[in-house]
């Protein structure tokens, strides 16, 4: 009488992490893999366009969920604006999305910040919520392809600039490469 309970669970247990294992390998599940194609999204720029994350495609992305009243999100902007400038000649794109509700506010941070960087409106937190980020900052890097990199949950500093130099590197490397052939 013993076994059919133990065969039981045994099997149901087997099923339930076979599910969840699968699920992590598609990267379903509201979560987001390296190497995965990064889910494409619109949002509209601070001008109100509407744009794609597909239309950065061949170029790196640096993908930056923030809101105006997160202490840490201000603090890593400065950082933030510092890399914009420092790749603009290259094939990168920083997509600094926030998620406040009031785009003045927005308007307001950068104003008192001085702050050039391009930013995205997310107010309803759609596309934060397609990435799973649940805390602000949360950044992911998308290489020229459409496939996350890497993941920083929480805030990134200049110090990561050297990172993304290397990831522009191999992806230039990678383009003359393919030109050449």
């Amino acid at each position: 009488m013993r076994l059919k309970p133990i065969l039981f669970f045994v099997v149901v247990g087997g099923l339930a992490a076979f599910l969840v294992l699968k699920e992590a390998r598609n990267g379903s599940g509201g979560v987001i893999n390296i190497g995965q194609m990064a889910p494409d999204f619109t949002v509209k720029d601070s001008t109100g366009k509407e744009v794609n994350l597909s239309d950065f495609r061949g170029k790196f992305v640096f993908l930056n969920f923030w809101a105006t009243w997160c202490g840490p999100c201000a603090k890593e902007m400065p950082d933030l604006e510092l890399m914009t400038n420092a790749f603009k000649e290259r094939k990168f794109q920083m997509m600094a999305i926030s998620v406040d509700v009031s785009e003045g506010d927005v308007e307001k941070f950068y104003k008192d910040r001085k702050l050039t960087l391009p930013w995205y409106a997310d107010p309803g937190r759609k596309v934060a919520s397609k990435y799973s980020v649940g805390k602000f900052p949360e950044t992911f890097l998308i290489d020229r392809n459409g496939h996350v990199v890497k993941h920083y949950p929480g805030p990134v500093n200049a110090q990561i600039i050297s990172q993304v130099e290397g990831y522009l590197r191999e992806q230039e490397t990678a383009e003359q490469a393919s030109s050449t052939q």
